[in-house]
């Protein structure tokens, strides 16, 4: 068996203790400077007060209704759900249905194409109108075509904060790209708020309109 390996590892081992050696003041000092770090990790432990927290019993939240502070609309008229493509029955069937389950007179609104609503979109004022927006991705013959097999959608929501006027307001965005709060709380977030606490939406939009859709 080879053990020069072996033998490499002691040179190395003794040429580390005789570096060491020629710097002994420097060795107590990283021995005695770990040890203290170690106790004080000990000592912070030993007095740190480590309070429980839970169970948590929260009410059920209503998904077939709008949550109240969306009923307050800063702008005149009412809001709005879009679809893609305008020409589908199918589509705007599923959309018609949407709006009925919601119990809520939503102005709804087709597009021929993701561009147009797109277009529609880009203005501050409709963007703002429009709560969602279902966009199918399939080919439609005719108006008449039903879905297919495999449905592939997916939904487009404003920019716009909808709960600004709930004291609510992130000039940063969602910062949806982190995983974690840049700022973690000690303990639960919200414990409580049945509806979650800020940032003030009782249901994520894109799971709420997915839940009705599906």
């Amino acid at each position: 068996m080879d053990f020069s390996w072996f033998y490499k590892f002691m040179v190395l081992l003794w040429k580390n203790f005789v570096l060491k050696r020629r710097r002994f003041i420097a060795l107590i000092m990283e021995i005695i400077l770990t040890l203290l770090f170690i106790g004080t990790l000990l000592l912070t432990r030993n007095f740190v007060v480590i309070r429980n927290y839970g169970p948590f019993n929260y009410s059920l939240q209503p998904v077939d209704e709008l949550p109240a502070f969306l009923g307050n609309i800063p702008f005149p008229g009412l809001w709005e759900l879009a679809f893609v493509p305008s020409k589908s029955v199918v589509v705007k069937n599923i959309v018609e249905t949407v709006k009925r389950d919601l119990h809520y007179n939503f102005k709804v609104q087709g597009f021929s194409s993701e561009r147009d609503f797109e277009n529609y979109v880009k203005k501050k004022v409709n963007s703002k109108k429009v709560m969602a927006a279902f966009v199918f991705d399939h080919e439609f013959q005719n108006s008449h075509d039903p879905l297919p097999l495999k449905v592939k959608y997916h939904l487009r929501f404003s920019s716009f904060q909808r709960n600004k006027d709930v004291r609510f307001d992130r000039n940063r965005g969602w910062e949806t790209g982190a995983l974690f709060p840049a700022f973690p709380s000690v303990g639960p977030r919200n414990e409580d708020f049945e509806n979650g606490g800020s940032p003030g939406e009782h249901i994520f939009k894109h799971i709420y309109f997915n839940i009705i859709v599906v």
